[in-house]
């Protein structure tokens, strides 16, 4: 599972059984936030990896990753840095 905030928009749920869902303070910007992750979805080549999904998710215009689950400990995962 892993969610990605896009600016000015709201935020994307990926969960691990492979489904998408969105979160916005207005149902217009969600609708419009659905839009543009169906359209992201588009260019993934299927079968794809969550790996791949979340890459497409993150080239979204203003597109940040907020959290992802992984097996690691806490500043065990590439790119993370370690507490203390």
């Amino acid at each position: 599972m892993f969610s990605v905030a896009v600016k000015g928009y709201g935020i994307v749920i990926w969960d691990d059984d492979g489904e998408w869902r969105t979160f916005a303070p207005t149902d217009a910007l969600a609708a419009t936030l659905a839009d543009r992750v169906t359209y992201a979805l588009d260019m993934v080549p299927c079968p794809s990896d969550e790996r791949d999904v979340r890459e497409a998710l993150l080239a979204i215009r203003g597109a940040g990753l907020l959290s992802a689950d992984c097996d690691h400990g806490p500043g065990e995962c590439e790119g993370e840095s370690r507490p203390f």
